[in-house]
């Protein structure tokens, strides 16, 4: 009937100490307490100690102490192999060590001056504490002034024990590499964050000095070539304006992105456009964002140096950016003239847009649809 009284005892303490709060959130010190106190109520031993080796295992420093009169918790002095050669082997056959007589076992015989007597011990139980397989620690259970024979469930309910100081260890070391990782990340972040901060306010300056040297042509057609220049840097500039803007560090929203670029090219060429955009967030990776902004540049810079003259009356540019299961469209249409697809290259930087197109896997089609019309699809990751 003790037996068995004893058993729903240590049953119910495992239960309430796997429900514990430190032991979840990897709260080394109080967690250990906990499991320190509880143990020797239940055990009904005077006294109950963790210890933890240090990293050549030549030193088992005290993790916690609990003496239960009157109710207090130490940190006890460290312990070296070097002093105890003859205990320090016995722990590393890595099993139980059961001292009924503690005083009299061989293998205490160096502990006995040094911290049986002083502390009374008359019986005690050490249980390694493993980790990963590996024994890291030993967590001991020891009766003062009287002797006791430790029973079979005893034994295994300080094996659980053991078990649960080594889940609230493991809990906190991954607890700590979790927080070390985030603030890796973190770190990562915020490098990135100021590196595309300072490419784009470099392109800025260069747009600046492309800006001056525009003054200094003299006549229209090297004007023209400054100012698509500027135009093609500015879409470089946009792809890190979009990542100052994203919540990812590696993806840009295309649509945004867009609709960017369309509003520069807007204001460079000044001319009255109905434009329409239709759009979907999309996002995409970094190393497409530039191409696929030269891409668009060379495009939209086509309608408006050669569909939208004096002749067009209602110019108007429909751009259409969806996403299809994995891959992504982009469509640009124009009710101007037309492509001249009989002429090479037809009037624009089609070989620019095909290299382009090649760096990101991307296909492109021209054709004439009620004006010149261009389809860009790839695939999203």
């Amino acid at each position: 009937m003790e037996e068995k009284e004893s058993l729903i005892k240590f049953i119910g303490a495992i239960e309430f100490l796997s429900k514990s709060k430190w032991l979840r959130s990897g709260d080394v010190e109080q967690s250990v307490k906990e499991i320190l106190k509880l143990a020797s109520e239940s055990l009904d031993c005077e006294r109950a100690n963790a210890w933890i080796f240090n990293d050549d295992m030549s030193v088992l420093e005290s993790l916690m102490s609990y003496v239960k009169t009157p109710n207090t918790y130490n940190i006890e002095p460290e312990l070296h192999r070097i002093d105890l050669p003859k205990y320090f082997n016995e722990l590393m056959k890595n099993k139980i060590l059961i001292s009924n007589d503690a005083v009299r076992e061989d293998l205490n015989s160096e502990l006995v001056d040094i911290y049986l007597n002083p502390n009374k011990i008359k019986s005690k139980i050490d249980i390694p504490i493993r980790s990963e397989g590996e024994m890291i620690g030993v967590v001991c259970f020891e009766q003062v002034n009287t002797f006791r024979k430790w029973t079979h469930e005893e034994r295994r309910f300080a094996q659980s024990l053991a078990q649960l100081i080594s889940f609230s260890l493991e809990t906190n070391k991954k607890k700590k590499y979790r927080l070390k990782l985030e603030s890796l990340i973190r770190q990562k972040d915020a490098l990135i964050s100021e590196i595309n901060h300072r490419v784009k306010n470099n392109i800025s300056v260069i747009i600046g000095l492309i800006n001056l040297q525009q003054q200094k042509s003299k006549d229209l057609y090297h004007t023209n070539l400054f100012h698509e220049i500027k135009d093609k840097v500015f879409s470089m500039s946009a792809v890190h304006e979009q990542l100052l803007l994203s919540k990812d560090i590696d993806k840009i929203n295309l649509s945004d992105f867009l609709s960017t670029l369309l509003n520069n090219l807007s204001r460079s060429y000044e001319k009255k456009v109905q434009v329409i955009i239709q759009k979907e967030n999309i996002f995409i990776d970094i190393t497409k964002g530039i191409p696929l902004g030269l891409i668009a540049n060379e495009i939209i810079t086509n309608s408006y140096k050669h569909a939208f003259g004096e002749n067009n009356s209602h110019p108007k540019l429909i751009i259409k950016c969806m996403k299809i299961k994995n891959k992504v469209s982009i469509s640009f249409q124009d009710n101007g003239p037309g492509y001249l697809m009989f002429k090479e290259n037809f009037g624009m930087g089609i070989g620019i847009i095909k290299d382009l197109c090649n760096q990101i896997d991307a296909q492109i089609k021209f054709m004439n649809k009620e004006g010149a019309y261009a389809v860009l699809t790839f695939k999203l990751k």
